[in-house]
């Protein structure tokens, strides 16, 4: 009888390490891919301009992920708490003859980083603060149009996922592989107002905006 209770005691306490262990990874990898033409993320940022030689850099950071519930800011969210941050590589915007009143502009083809950072440290005063942590995604873009109507300036284009990488937050692992894994299509504003730059980029533009899911290829 005792042998029998036991070895019943011992399966009780295996199924419930199976449930415990296997139920914690279960739910860590708990990801489905964003479908298409669903929100990917939202995100805030300022695009960093020298208006001598049309040299630029746009940074900031995300508000929201699709798949995630908790919160991406430590503490009251701002750009200085933000766990997730993006950057551009320096882009080149080249002027186009006005359409009227609307002024135009090509944004040179290059890449956008997207980064974890469990330390956020993100300043408006300087950019490079946008790039720093951990690199989860690298996105490519082609070469689009900017066009500035009075005050505001609105900007769509879609980009490929040239990389993507695990990282876990919150207790729980990611990939935008699976996030993402067809790229993403971004609808921002910018106003046309100038706040202060850097030194290397003396102007700035405040933006928002958020990025759509690209579907997969049909065949």
């Amino acid at each position: 009888m005792k042998s029998c209770q036991r070895h019943q005691a011992g399966t009780s306490v295996l199924a419930a390490l199976t449930i415990l262990l296997f139920g914690s990874f279960a739910r860590s990898e708990a990801q489905e891919i964003t479908p298409a033409s669903q929100t990917v993320w939202q995100h805030v940022g300022r695009v960093y301009l020298n208006p001598t030689t049309g040299m630029a850099v746009y940074a900031g950071y995300l508000t929201h992920i699709n798949g995630m519930t908790s919160s991406l800011f430590n503490g009251s969210p701002s750009q200085a708490t933000a766990y997730f941050t993006f950057s551009t590589d320096v882009l080149q915007l080249t002027p186009l003859p006005t359409n009227g009143d609307v002024a135009l502009s090509f944004v040179s083809a290059g890449t956008f980083n997207v980064y974890y950072n469990a330390s956020p440290n993100g300043n408006w005063s300087n950019p490079s603060t946008f790039s720093s942590g951990q690199l989860i995604a690298t996105f490519a873009r082609q070469q689009s149009l900017f066009p500035e109507i009075g005050p505001i300036g609105f900007h769509v284009l879609s980009e490929t996922l040239v990389s993507g990488g695990r990282f876990e937050f919150d207790g729980v692992t990611f990939d935008f592989n699976k996030i993402a894994p067809h790229g993403i299509t971004f609808v921002q504003f910018f106003s046309t107002t100038p706040q202060t730059g850097t030194t290397e980029y003396p102007d700035a533009f405040a933006g928002a905006g958020a990025t759509i899911a690209v579907g997969g290829s049909q065949r």
